[in-house]
């Protein structure tokens, strides 16, 4: 039974529910290819990802969970971003939600100023990034 038959006899919130909860796990290939998509369509332009691919306006971001801020070889970062991985900053989901959401106000003073105020949107980003890992 797939989920729209499940839902029969449900009430409508419950079945709204059960359809997001079944049908859009984070992982699944549709997902993660929307979460591709959402990546390129916001970050693209700037940043690459595949595995030795010089920087762009911004650094390369393969493997950037994990990483400490501001020290990916070959990119000439701010001051103030190689400050806040001197500091201890390592991108992790939480701090990228953060940087992706505002920022320059996350760090006063780096180059990039990209805002994005969609969580889903974030979200997105922030899995495929996650695919991209080690």
């Amino acid at each position: 039974m797939n989920a729209v038959g499940a839902t029969r006899g449900l009430g409508s919130a419950a079945a709204v529910l059960l359809l997001l909860l079944g049908g859009a796990k984070m992982g699944t290939a549709s997902t993660l290819g929307a979460a591709e998509a959402q990546f390129h369509k916001s970050c693209g332009t700037c940043h690459t990802v595949e595995a030795n691919a010089p920087p762009r306006q911004g650094p390369n971001l393969r493997d950037v969970i994990g990483r400490k801020a501001g020290t990916l070889a070959g990119f000439s970062y701010s001051d103030a971003l190689k400050a806040a991985g001197a500091g201890g900053l390592v991108w992790n989901e939480q701090n990228l939600d953060r940087w992706i959401t505002d920022a320059g106000r996350f760090i006063p003073g780096v180059n990039m100023m990209y805002r994005q105020a969609d969580p889903g949107k974030r979200r997105l980003v922030i899995e495929y990034l996650k695919s991209l890992s080690k």
